[in-house]
């Protein structure tokens, strides 16, 4: 949580300063920034041990042309466990989360003066990470289920390894999606999306499916 605070104060601070060094530029401008928030909904396979959780997205990069824009995106997504996970795994963190650094095109097209829509895909590094409770205690001999790769325990064959308790695993992965605008200012936008996300996770991989509400500096 310190982390998702610093990374908001230090965007806050740009967005005030990104409309500063833009007032030269032409209508469609040459950076963008934006910011927002939602909901994460998971997918299968992570769906039978995540629940619908919070969103968080901020990013900034340049616009190519009035289409075409590059972004560079840091999005924070909560899983928390399903009631089965808990069932399952007795004592396992309440606060699982999907960080991304991720680099994204972004093509834009307008419907009249102040309505446009686009779509977005790109890829990068994705870190799903659960804590896990050391004093638990599994015994050796339980039989592997899906649920304890997916929290970070190992398994040889085909049992429960307790010794090498892993609290998160990285990846690469990518990200598609579409979006609708609306006009406000001369320079701002409200937005709202729908993305996928797919990260090739170990053990089971991670797909879900944030929608996010927030504002754009164009």
């Amino acid at each position: 949580m310190l982390k998702i605070i610093t990374i908001t104060i230090a965007l806050i601070g740009l967005s005030c300063a990104v409309p500063a060094l833009a007032q030269s530029q032409n209508e469609e401008g040459t950076l963008n920034f934006s910011m927002g928030g939602g909901f994460t909904i998971p997918m299968n396979p992570i769906a039978r041990f995540a629940g619908v959780g919070g969103s968080f997205l901020a990013s900034g990069g340049l616009n190519l042309d009035q289409h075409n824009s590059i972004v560079g995106q840091f999005m924070w997504n909560g899983l928390p466990p399903t009631v089965g996970a808990i069932a399952q795994l007795i004592g396992i963190s309440k606060s699982v989360n999907l960080d991304s650094l991720t680099a994204d095109y972004k093509y834009r097209t307008r419907f009249g003066k102040t309505v446009g829509a686009y779509v977005i895909m790109g890829g990068g590094w994705y870190y799903r990470n659960a804590n896990i409770s050391r004093s638990v205690f599994i015994n050796t001999a339980t039989v592997c289920q899906p649920v304890y790769g997916y929290y970070g325990y190992t398994c040889s064959d085909g049992y429960v390894n307790t010794v090498g308790v892993s609290t998160g695993t990285s990846s690469f992965g990518a990200n598609g999606g579409i979006g609708l605008e609306f006009k406000i200012s001369k320079e701002w936008k409200f937005f709202m999306e729908s993305r996928y996300v797919y990260a090739a996770s170990r053990a089971i991989a991670t797909q879900v499916t944030p929608v996010i509400f927030g504002f754009e500096f164009q």
